[in-house]
């Protein structure tokens, strides 16, 4: 008995059943790399939205245990800032910048009278992304003081 192997046609990939396969394969990596690239980003954001809040809240602590009349004069200096101040190079409280885990970040104050003895005093955090486009984000946050004390404090982005 003589078996004959044939060689059949059918069998093997054509070149375009390669090349389609291949750019399905390139689509698919590079969605992932877009994936884990924004994944990083949102990661970037929240930890510095967060580090921005602890911010906030130091500030505002210290703030709470100031007396009613050191407060009062926050005004005075808020309305009438230096130069330095209101580019953010200052190291007073109206554009403290921060070393440490919080480079980066700029931190600028501003009281105003909202009533008799009622004094609103704000906070806004300021900061860029790690990526390419170096978007600035901000985070606000305030508190009342009145002659008695800290009353209400919030936070918003």
């Amino acid at each position: 008995m003589n078996h004959h192997r044939r060689c059949d046609q059918g069998k093997a990939f054509t070149i375009l059943e390669v090349m389609l396969a291949a750019s399905i394969l390139v689509a698919v990596f590079l969605g992932m790399i877009q994936t884990i690239t924004s994944g990083s980003e949102m990661l970037d954001f929240s930890r510095k939205q967060t580090i921005a809040a602890q911010i906030i809240r130091g500030q505002i602590d210290s703030i709470r245990v100031s007396d009613y009349t050191t407060v009062f004069g926050y005004i005075a200096a808020d309305a009438n800032p230096t130069p330095a101040d209101v580019d953010g190079t200052s190291l007073s409280l109206t554009g403290t910048s921060f070393s440490g885990i919080a480079q980066g970040f700029t931190c600028k104050r501003k009281a105003t009278l909202e009533q008799t003895n009622l004094i609103k005093v704000t906070f806004k955090v300021t900061w860029t992304n790690n990526t390419f486009a170096k978007r600035s984000y901000h985070l606000n946050g305030s508190t009342y003081v009145g002659k008695n004390g800290s009353y209400v404090t919030y936070q918003r982005s």
